[in-house]
């Protein structure tokens, strides 16, 4: 997929007149839209087979929107990105209605402030976080990429406490909430060099599982 997502992408800079640099510019914004359209359907797909579908869109749209502001590691391909995502969002949903099942609300209020409280700082501490082939280089967009991050921030937590208070009287926002919380926490982890660090690692996996498997 992200060779003939790059293959589309130099036919356009070709035609434009892009120079090597705004050629990996649009690579990178072609790459991403169709990723996001191809992640958020089999999140839905997924999401069904399991019984949660509005809880991993939710996470799946948590992080997605705020990662359009913050930034964040990225993986080294689209391919294990989307998998990746795929994985964690159908697991977190399936996670989520689990909770909600086993529901109290005192420790819920606590996750929710120390989530939302741990977000903000590291925001404020690492927002944003570039890549190589999508640097940020100017302070407006530094400026207006930090902004962004803490009105999207400011309306999670707007939208958690609305879904705590809705589940004294409807159950089934307990787990909206919940789903919401792994979203957050997820995005602002890879934010940090402890989530660039995991997600590397998670990245490599699968060559030291064939390494392991042609050694057996």
């Amino acid at each position: 997929m992200e060779k003939l997502v790059r293959k589309q992408a130099s036919k356009i800079s070709t035609s434009l007149g892009y120079d090597a640099e705004k050629e990996a510019v649009v690579a990178y914004g072609l790459i991403a839209i169709v990723q996001i359209c191809i992640t958020l359907t089999l999140v839905f797909l997924f999401g069904l087979i399991v019984g949660a579908p509005i809880e991993a869109l939710i996470v799946c749209l948590s992080v997605s929107i705020l990662r359009k502001y913050s930034g964040g590691v990225h993986a080294d391909n689209a391919e294990f990105c989307t998998v990746f995502s795929v994985i964690y969002c159908t697991v977190t949903a399936v996670l989520s209605k689990w909770l909600a099942g086993v529901y109290f609300a005192v420790p819920m209020l606590v996750a929710g402030v120390v989530i939302y409280a741990a977000a903000f700082a590291i925001a404020y501490r690492y927002v944003p976080v570039d890549s190589p082939n999508k640097p940020i280089k100017t302070e407006k967009k530094i400026k207006r990429m930090r902004k962004g991050s803490f009105i999207i921030l400011t309306v999670y937590f707007a939208l958690s406490v609305l879904f705590y208070l809705l589940s004294f009287q409807a159950p089934a926002y307990r787990s909206f909430g919940i789903g919401m919380l792994f979203g957050v926490a997820w995005q602002v982890l890879t934010l940090t060099p402890v989530g660039a660090i995991l997600l590397h690692k998670l990245n490599d996996l699968p060559k030291y599982l064939g390494k392991e498997e042609k050694q057996q």
